[in-house]
């Protein structure tokens, strides 16, 4: 299958105390055409990194210092600055993590979304308006001409959330990220958001990044999955495969932390401490010190990636099914 984006060994350093900091280390990720891709971890395990870097927003003292990001052929980690403006909101777009801090408060929102569609493409004002009202409509949001001239602090968070997946898609991109779109929304928002997003992809045929921590979305939308932990890879797979051959503890233990309806629990499963400083990560697996199957070998050696089927990869010295 034909990938619109490859990732390899891909590597963020941030230089602190003089030291390198690496918040990805080496990572491998493949977006094929007209698929959604999710990408989960905890925290601090580098997934909005990962979306930083593929846009071109990492801030200093933060910079890309190894691998190769290609889209459509070309290397963006070689692009010029004026370049990647061509590129950002036009053939890569990107929903941020809350609506509320990502739209100017004293801007209609109309307006704001007119504003990507007239840097990108020869439209009139009158022409943009148009194609920006089609795309409220699109994305269903009520009474669209009127919801034009809203302000930000006027709309619902659903309604917010709308008008960015609205900005991103206008120009119909070929790559759509999205940065835990579904965040504070509540669960029926939260549903007809990502039906939405579903829609937009097989209309349109635009490849989706899903960001998350929430292992439903995954399972509800995505059709392959990349588990990361502490700037690395370390289990992807079909979302199929993820669910039901699962071969990494860490992958268990946020399965594991979902509730099951049904099922009596009085107290739900949590991975015991937190995620590795980047400034102080173990000398072996990153995950040894919360792991309950660490072996003597995990303590000293990294362990490499490792296809243990087709498209079942995983970077553990266990490489069993651990459901």
């Amino acid at each position: 299958m034909d990938n619109i984006l490859t990732i390899r060994d891909l590597k963020v350093a941030f230089q602190v105390k003089g030291k390198s900091a690496y918040a990805l280390d080496g990572i491998d990720i493949d977006i094929p055409k007209g698929k959604i891709v999710g990408i989960v971890g905890e925290s601090g395990c580098g997934k909005s990194m990962t979306a930083m870097s593929i846009m071109g927003l990492i801030k200093k003292p933060g910079k890309i210092v190894g691998g190769s990001i290609d889209f459509c052929g070309k290397d963006l980690t070689k692009t010029g600055v004026k370049d990647y403006a061509k590129i950002r909101g036009k053939e890569i777009s990107m929903i941020f993590q809350e609506p509320m801090t990502s739209l100017n408060p004293v801007v209609k929102v109309g307006k704001q979304v007119m504003e990507s569609i007239i840097l990108h493409k020869n439209l009139s004002k009158d022409e943009a308006k148009k194609r920006v009202i089609d795309i409220f409509n699109e994305v269903g949001i009520p009474e669209a001409e009127k919801r034009f001239n809203s302000y930000p602090h006027e709309l619902s968070g659903g309604l917010r959330q709308r008008v960015m997946i609205g900005m991103a898609m206008i120009c119909k991109p070929k790559l759509l990220i999205a940065d835990e779109p579904t965040t504070a929304l509540d669960v029926t928002i939260e549903a007809q958001i990502l039906k939405l997003m579903k829609k937009l992809c097989e209309d349109n045929g635009t490849s989706i990044i899903m960001i998350t921590h929430n292992m439903g979305v995954v399972a509800e939308i995505c059709d392959y999955v990349y588990v990361m932990y502490a700037g690395r890879v370390v289990e992807s797979a079909d979302t199929k495969t993820i669910f039901t051959e699962t071969s990494h503890p860490y992958t268990s233990g946020l399965l594991k932390s979902i509730p099951t309806i049904g099922k009596k629990q009085s107290r739900l499963y949590t991975i015991k401490g937190n995620v590795p400083n980047i400034l102080n990560l173990p000398k072996g697996c990153r995950f040894v010190d919360r792991c309950d199957c660490a072996e003597n070998i995990c303590y000293s050696d990294r362990p490499e990636n490792e296809f243990i089927s087709q498209n079942h990869m995983v970077s553990c010295f266990l490489k069993k099914d651990i459901r």
